[in-house]
């Protein structure tokens, strides 16, 4: 009975291997490619400046930013602020609603200043600049008459 169990391993593997060798090799099919994957590419710096350029012209162009908060927020300076006032003023565009912002803007280098900024804010996340909210803010250095600020809709 001892034997029986190697001899019948030894069984199951002749089989197998005979079968292996006996039945005719299948053609497997290509993966044909999708039409739209033929046309995949990674995106490069250039691909992903053009679409930035087009998404920022789409703001500009229905109003939710302005050429100049846009010139900050790409090439000014990051910082955050601590909002001290905000008024709202009644004025809406698609789903946004126009505030007056009162901040307190953190230098990056040290010290602080105050401004007063007239932005657009997703309706969905105008608690978000409720007076000590803390929110990021852009700014030219050396001009700190202009801010921009960036509040996200979640």
């Amino acid at each position: 009975m001892s034997s029986a169990f190697p001899i019948a391993f030894f069984m199951f593997l002749l089989v197998g291997t005979a079968l292996c060798y006996l039945i005719p090799d299948r053609d497997v099919p290509e993966a044909t490619p999708e039409s739209g994957e033929t046309d995949e590419r990674l995106a490069t710096t250039e691909d992903i400046l053009a679409i930035r350029a087009e998404f920022d012209r789409m703001l500009v162009g229905k109003g939710l930013v302005t050429d100049g908060q846009l010139e900050l927020i790409r090439h000014g300076t990051k910082s955050r602020a601590v909002v001290t006032g905000m008024r709202t003023t009644g004025h809406t565009r698609e789903d946004f609603r126009e505030v007056e912002l009162d901040v307190i803007v953190k230098r990056p280098e040290g010290g602080q200043f105050p401004a007063h900024e007239r932005a657009l804010i997703p309706a969905s996340a105008i608690m978000k600049v409720s007076p000590g909210s803390i929110i990021e803010t852009y700014y030219r250095s050396g001009d700190e008459s202009a801010v921009a600020v960036c509040v996200s809709p979640r």
